[in-house]
């Protein structure tokens, strides 16, 4: 195989790998705009006095078939993404804490918690679109708070980790399969402007039932434009991962075809 041909086809694995994530938010915000404009459509009586959520748009089967059908496709790849994500903090860890071994201990518990909470971030995603307020309420409910916990714990837990890679001594090479240097300052910033979102959120949500002196059809609709924003940046937080997953997908190829290459 010549240099140029297994480069190419590095570059092919590195994009299956990788694409798929980006996926996500070209696929989940603009799902989530459609499903509140098609309630908007369907539902003209309910949003002269009430601006609805994504729960109250899903609610409606014709909106919520579709919608989580999108949310099974994208829990798939995101699971599966998390096992490249996995491996890059492993080896990120093992390479900038090489002198520490009780701190890399701790760091990569802490990417365990970080995984987990994905999960269960995940699972939650999956739940409360699956029911909804038309066929069950109080599991829906749940899920929604499943994945709102799970998804700002993940982040929040994910940005401390890469806060402390992207600050740690570079005193050896990174590993071929570590997440990118660069790519841990970027989700370090990024983190705390999903921390921001969320926050402000979490207020929205606590004022919305609250008699304030603006009008609370405004007040429920910036809530629901500030839940898009919020998902919205849960969803890009982990397409920013993409490179790193790339980077991997091509040190993978590497790997597998330098014993051919050594044959040779």
């Amino acid at each position: 195989m010549s240099r140029r041909g297994g480069a190419s086809e590095g570059v092919l694995l590195g994009l299956l790998l990788s694409v798929p994530v980006v996926a996500i938010p070209l696929f989940q915000i603009p799902m989530m705009i459609w499903a509140r404009w098609s309630f908007y459509q369907r539902h003209p009586d309910y949003v002269q006095h009430s601006a609805p959520t994504i729960s109250r748009a899903i609610s409606d089967p014709a909106i919520g078939g579709p919608f989580s059908m999108m949310i099974l496709a994208v829990t798939v790849v995101v699971l599966l993404a998390l096992v490249p994500i996995f491996h890059g903090y492993r080896m990120a860890i093992e390479t900038r804490f090489a002198q520490d071994p009780a701190l890399r201990r701790l760091l990569t518990a802490r990417v365990w918690l970080a995984i987990g909470l994905q999960v269960i971030g995940s699972a939650g995603m999956v739940v409360c679109t699956q029911y909804t307020f038309a066929n069950n309420h109080d599991l829906h409910m749940f899920g929604s708070y499943l994945f709102f916990v799970g998804q700002a714990g993940a982040i929040a837990t994910s940005g401390f980790l890469c806060a402390r890679i992207a600050t740690a001594g570079h005193l050896a090479p990174d590993a071929p399969f570590a997440l990118l240097p660069h790519m841990s300052r970027v989700r370090k910033r990024a983190a705390q402007v999903v921390a921001g979102m969320a926050a402000a959120y979490l207020v929205l949500f606590a004022i919305k039932g609250i008699e304030l002196p603006v009008p609370e059809y405004t007040i429920y609709y910036v809530y629901t434009v500030q839940e898009i924003l919020t998902i919205s940046s849960f969803i890009v937080y982990l397409a920013l991962f993409a490179p790193d997953i790339f980077a991997i997908g091509r040190s993978l190829h590497a790997m597998r075809t330098a014993p051919q290459a050594a044959s040779q």
